[in-house]
């Protein structure tokens, strides 16, 4: 990452409604999209010292940033140790793949006709471009990517802030095993169906059978991130 000035941006779900992330949120955003890409494997340490340096801030804003994205699960401050990149076992994935996926079934089941109908219209542009995505085998990151946008726009549709809000953090959690889930040219079609499906639903106003295709588009992703974990252990 390249020294930067952290000055007030978007809001982290996009809403004109939110007001703007606060200093330590958008160090956390940054520091989260670093963890995202590779930047940092698991277990790797954080130091604070070096992000204050980067980002031309004290250390404070920056240990507030890293106690929000411990909050999430996504690093673990140890005593007299610093931060470091959490490695999630099987079963926590399991774990919060399971409440993500109730949670957004129950998200999507809860719009009305003409929100669900809305919401479809909305996401028509990015379903079209996850088809065309999926038949690339090497559009991996592109596709994750749109695929991501797509599930924060759901969030975005949901009337109860506070539910929007912990499905946002389930999904910074399982966000790099998620992106295990989708590792596969079959696993990306799949989901590119289940999308189209839930799409599809939604257009017709059809709530119960989106929330079903919600569900399953968790359900997928969360078994095959499984299935890889499984694999590195095994060959490790």
């Amino acid at each position: 990452m390249t020294k930067q000035m952290i000055r007030p941006d978007a809001s982290m779900r996009g809403k004109p409604t939110r007001q703007l992330m606060t200093l330590p949120e958008q160090i956390a955003e940054r520091i989260f999209n670093a963890i995202a890409s590779g930047e940092y494997a698991p277990g790797d340490r954080i130091r604070e010292e070096a992000l204050a340096e980067e980002f031309a801030v004290s250390r404070g804003p920056v240990r507030e940033a890293l106690r929000i994205l411990e909050s999430d699960s996504v690093v673990r401050i140890l005593p007299n140790r610093g931060a470091h990149v959490t490695q999630l076992s099987m079963k926590e994935v399991g774990d919060i793949f399971e409440i993500r996926r109730k949670l957004s079934g129950a998200m999507v089941g809860r719009l009305s006709p003409e929100e669900a109908v809305a919401l479809a219209a909305s996401m028509e542009a990015d379903i079209k471009s996850l088809d065309t995505l999926a038949q690339d085998p090497e559009a991996a990151a592109a596709y994750f990517d749109t695929s991501f946008r797509l599930s924060r726009m759901l969030r975005d549709s949901c009337s109860n802030e506070r539910m929007a809000d912990i499905l946002a953090s389930l999904a910074r959690q399982t966000l790099r095993y998620t992106q295990l889930g989708l590792a596969t040219p079959a696993r990306r079609k799949e989901s590119a169906r289940n999308w189209r499906a839930m799409q599809k639903a939604l257009k017709a106003g059809n709530v119960e059978l989106a929330a079903d295709a919600a569900e399953k588009l968790i359900e997928d992703s969360k078994r095959e991130a499984v299935k890889q974990l499984e694999a590195r252990q095994a060959a490790a």
